[in-house]
């Protein structure tokens, strides 16, 4: 279903701190990993530890999502909220990967070579990122 780390954990097993610097190559091995296998790349770049600072914890799960983190577990029921919101699919990016998604099917269908949105050139994997962020979005809805 999902592959994490254990940051505390590992950073304690190999004698590093648990920091997000330190564990940036680990936890992007996991995200590879998860990917790969077809399964739900669940953490966060740091460590739960750290559950007083909500910006900072914010900051952290923002960055983690970038880096390809789907879902993460909590330490403390004030970082539910973040959670939630950070992994989800606000509606400016769901309003975004419509936009993006009809440029390119209607630049095609003009048989169009290159295509650009916003601009940027778009292509196969740009356009397949906002068909799955969409799939997300349904996937989230109860």
């Amino acid at each position: 279903m999902a592959l994490s780390l254990g940051a505390e954990d590992f950073a304690w097993s190999v004698g590093m701190e648990p920091l997000g610097e330190t564990l940036e190559m680990p936890k992007q091995t996991v995200i590879i990993a998860a990917r790969a296998a077809g399964i739900l790349p669940l953490g966060f770049m740091g460590t739960v530890a750290d559950f007083k600072d909500l910006n900072a914890f914010r900051a952290v799960v923002r960055r983690s999502r970038k880096f390809g983190f789907a879902a993460a577990t909590c330490m403390h029921p004030s970082q539910l909220p973040i959670l939630n919101e950070e992994y989800g699919v606000s509606a400016a990016e769901l309003e975004r990967a419509r936009r993006l998604i009809a440029a390119y099917d209607a630049a095609m269908a003009a048989g169009v070579g290159a295509v650009s949105f916003e601009g940027k050139m778009i292509d196969v994997p740009v356009v397949e990122r906002a068909k799955a962020l969409l799939a997300r979005a349904r996937q989230a809805k109860p």
